[in-house]
């Protein structure tokens, strides 16, 4: 005759593993039908529950049954040509069980360490109605709201087995994060797999970034709208070396965008006044230095003429045409 030691206070004896899956099987509820001597067999030469193969003689609790009328521990009591399973001796029938009574897990992957609560409704017929067993506090009708608790100072989250973990630890999360305002981290946030986005379809954001010295303004990255469901995409093509690109400002006399491995600036002006009297003309720009390029053409102009050259001046250039254009306005670009 098979012996069991078990307690009879509400901390159950503890189990070597529990459920994470239903564990298909052909269920027998006793000969009486009240769960006395009731087994779970399964179809299989071995066991494996939560990454741990089965041993005769292991006491399992059966927590995520399909049937939950099967669910509760069990001792595995052969392995063969089939696994079968025996109700525990401490838990197969109802004047055993009580609501509150709790079990620990001693092995497992996802389970060990872990506590499981009978709570109710309490079946009333044992093997027939559902046997509630509860590992999620939330699920148990305590339900959490506002901010993570910093009255002891270690606000805590969930990790994806469920373990209460401190916020300052390394966890990670196994679904959406979603956060309502702002989200503040004193170092860097990283997508190793996947996109960084701010805003949503109607609803604009911006990439904002600081500079080391305060108060000096900030380089905002922000989307316009471009008239229809088109995307603006900036990539960096081939290239055989680190590569800087800077954007000064564009009304002062050093403004432009770098565009290759120099200091290359541009300016562009359109309608520049002409006064016209010689095919020579001078025009004033503080951009412009001798060493400048500088290509334009006439806009509006009085008399026929065409641009045959332009020499550059510090400060200004001279546009010597075929003739005298007249009165009109000049277009022009300046590189330096």
């Amino acid at each position: 005759m098979a012996f069991q030691q078990y307690n009879v206070y509400d901390g159950l004896t503890a189990c070597r593993l529990a459920s994470t899956s239903n564990i298909s099987g052909t269920y027998f509820n006793g000969q009486t039908n009240n769960g006395v001597g009731a087994t779970l067999t399964i179809a299989a030469s071995s066991l494996t529950i939560d990454s741990v193969a089965c041993a005769v003689g292991d006491r399992v609790l059966l927590q995520t049954q399909t049937n939950t009328n099967e669910q509760g521990i069990y001792v595995v009591l052969s392995i063969g040509s089939t696994v079968v399973l025996q109700r525990a001796a401490d838990m197969q029938c109802i004047e055993q069980i009580k609501a509150g009574q709790y079990v620990s897990i001693g092995a497992g992957s996802v389970e060990a360490g872990n506590m499981f609560t009978i709570v109710e409704p309490l079946p009333a017929h044992f093997g027939i109605d559902a046997l509630v067993i509860n590992a999620d506090p939330s699920a148990g009708g305590v339900a959490f709201s506002g901010p993570a608790s910093t009255a002891n100072a270690i606000p805590v989250f969930s990790n994806t087995a469920g373990d209460i973990k401190a916020a300052s630890g390394a966890s990670t999360f196994g679904q959406d994060l979603a956060i309502t305002g702002n989200l503040t981290v004193s170092g860097s946030i990283t997508s190793t797999a996947g996109n960084i986005t701010s805003g949503s379809s109607g609803d604009a954001g911006t990439f904002i970034a600081f500079p080391a010295t305060a108060a000096n303004g900030t380089m905002i990255i922000a989307a316009g709208n471009a008239g229809g469901a088109f995307n603006t995409t900036i990539t960096s093509g081939t290239i055989g070396q680190s590569t800087v690109y800077t954007v000064p400002d564009i009304g002062a006399a050093t403004g432009g965008i770098v565009v290759s491995t120099a200091a290359v600036r541009m300016k562009s002006v359109a309608a520049a006044a002409a006064a016209g009297g010689a095919a020579a003309q001078s025009f004033t720009d503080a951009f412009c230095t001798s060493g400048s390029n500088v290509i334009g053409n006439w806009n509006t102009q009085t008399n026929a003429a065409s641009v045959l050259k332009i020499v550059p001046g510090n400060g200004s250039f001279v546009v010597t045409s075929s003739a005298d254009a007249g009165v009109g306005t000049f277009n022009y670009v300046i590189m330096k």
